[in-house]
């Protein structure tokens, strides 16, 4: 029997292992509902406030793609980390950009001299430091529509943000992680399997072994009666 009892903890175990991989993957499909919900109620904000800022603009004037800045650049980055199980997480990082300033560049030849007295070495080291010096824009989108931008594109814009920065890499986080806990589940079943199989042949093989005790028992010749005692 101490042969057969090590499977049959292990079935335990494994059932005990597969349960709490099931409730971590409700609770996960309970945060990946709310999530979509809460994307979908985002994205519906953003295209009315959209709606009402283009309803309340100026004459000629429409919030969209028209007055885009095609040189625009990203001020949001991914960041994709792995933890040790290979899944991936995903967060938003914003990026910070170094604008060089473009400034006029004054050559004066060795010959000339500058008024107020300064050499032309001088001012070539002056312009050079000034070429150096890069600042950090402001590269705030709602500046590509103007200055004095409605309240309702401002509200679509921290909605927006809110969806691009909290909600989707949430979302692609969590669906990475129910399709980790789903591997895991299977791959705990099948080691499930092979355990209950397991315990199935050593009980066979017990129960065959009994038997043929017991038949090599009732094979054994019975013992004789002892001879009675004759009177003389």
């Amino acid at each position: 029997m101490a042969a057969s009892d090590k499977p049959v903890t292990d079935v335990g175990a494994l059932t005990e292992h597969i349960d709490s991989l099931l409730e971590r993957y409700l609770s996960l499909l309970d945060e990946y509902t709310k999530l979509r919900a809460s994307l979908s109620e985002l994205q519906s904000r953003v295209y009315q406030n959209i709606a009402r800022a283009n309803f309340s603009a100026e004459r000629g004037v429409r919030y969209g793609q028209d007055l885009y800045d095609q040189r625009m650049q990203s001020l949001k980055r991914l960041v994709i980390t792995v933890d040790d199980n290979n899944t991936p997480s995903y967060k938003i990082v914003p990026v910070t950009v170094i604008v060089q300033e473009e400034t006029p560049v004054q050559t004066l030849e060795p010959t000339e001299k500058p008024s107020d007295g300064t050499t032309a070495e001088g001012i070539d080291a002056s312009n050079e430091k000034e070429e150096k010096k890069k600042t950090t824009r402001s590269r705030d989108p709602l500046k590509w529509f103007g200055i004095l931008t409605p309240m309702p594109l401002r509200q679509a814009q921290s909605q927006a943000v809110e969806a691009v920065e909290q909600i989707i890499p949430r979302l692609a986080s969590v669906d990475a992680e129910m399709v980790d806990v789903e591997i895991q589940v299977r791959r705990a079943r099948k080691k499930r399997a092979k355990a209950e199989a397991a315990v199935e042949k050593a009980q066979e093989a017990q129960g065959l072994e009994k038997a043929g005790t017991h038949e090599a028992a009732a094979a054994l010749p019975s013992p004789s009666p002892p001879p009675s005692e004759v009177e003389v």
